[in-house]
């Protein structure tokens, strides 16, 4: 009789051990347990939260040439390129810059200079919004500040985008209108497809780029043709391929290659008298790193 009223106290307290651990074991399990909903609404807010905040992207390209919507602004040389861009809620702002490690311009006023120069600086200003799941339209500004021995004038565009990525498929498609407002009156027109895989090493992932466009010039001395008409018509077309390597959480190196071709009609020879290398179909490669805060 002793010995049972001895146990007593610890067979309570073992009792009361073993109901709060059936009690308590079932509730974290079902702590753990998240429904795709749950989880979809997880991922919102947390998106929602990292929207809160400025995003920075520092990058630079190293590329073998500098083509710009088919024209080469380059020709033996390496460039330069970076880029600064800040984001917010939608609004961001982007200085771009080239450096030309020895600039050979047989257009410009004093021809073929071959010495390192820093001949372009452009200023975007734009403001992004999707409008529904997957379809987001996109306008701005880009002021773009040239070297006066290769233009005696700036250029200054105002230009509107809309893109939408097909479900299932994962391809984006897109159109932008660019309308220059200062001193070379014109539309430039672009359509794109760009469809991005994941790659089954390193963790990379390699992104598809392709895009045709078309030039509606109002100035003839811009864009000289054959019968000195007016440049109206299909202009160029790209290629482009590049491979993303994460080096760190917020650093990535991708190697690319690119190429640039006319689209027939006057669009070969506009290009080939424009461009400094005398060409219309340029392949071009290089790096690009990039840093993502």
């Amino acid at each position: 009789m002793a010995r049972t009223i001895a146990n007593t106290p610890r067979a309570l307290l073992l009792g009361l051990i073993l109901g709060l651990t059936m009690t308590l074991f079932p509730l974290a399990a079902q702590a753990e347990e998240v429904t795709p909903e749950e989880a979809a609404k997880i991922k919102e807010a947390e998106a929602a939260k990292a929207e809160e905040r400025p995003s920075f992207n520092l990058s630079m390209d190293v590329l073998s040439q500098y083509v710009f919507r088919g024209i080469a602004f380059s020709r033996d040389s390496a460039v330069f390129q970076p880029s600064v861009t800040v984001s917010y809620k939608g609004f961001a702002a982007n200085i771009w810059g080239n450096f030309d490690t020895n600039e050979k311009n047989p257009f410009g006023i004093v021809a073929n200079r071959n010495n390192p120069k820093w001949n372009e600086t452009d200023f975007t200003v734009s403001y992004s919004r999707e409008l529904f799941k997957d379809f987001s339209v996109t306008g701005g500004m880009i002021y773009y500040a040239l070297d006066g021995n290769n233009s005696t004038d700036d250029s200054f565009e105002i230009f509107g985008a809309v893109g939408y990525k097909i479900p299932k498929i994962d391809v984006g498609v897109g159109f932008a209108a660019f309308r220059e407002v200062s001193h070379f009156p014109g539309w430039y027109l672009e359509w794109y497809l760009t469809r991005s895989f994941n790659l089954p090493f390193a963790g990379a992932s390699l992104d598809l780029y392709a895009s045709w466009s078309a030039e509606l010039s109002d100035d003839t001395a811009v864009f000289p043709t054959p019968d000195g008409g007016k440049y109206r018509g299909l202009h160029a077309g790209q290629l482009r391929a590049a491979v993303n390597f994460p080096v760190t959480k917020h650093i990535t190196v991708s190697p690319k290659i690119i190429y640039w071709y006319a689209l027939g009609g006057d669009s070969t020879f506009v290009i080939r008298n424009l461009s400094w290398d005398n060409n219309h179909n340029h392949v071009l490669g290089g790096v690009t790193v990039a840093a993502s805060f």
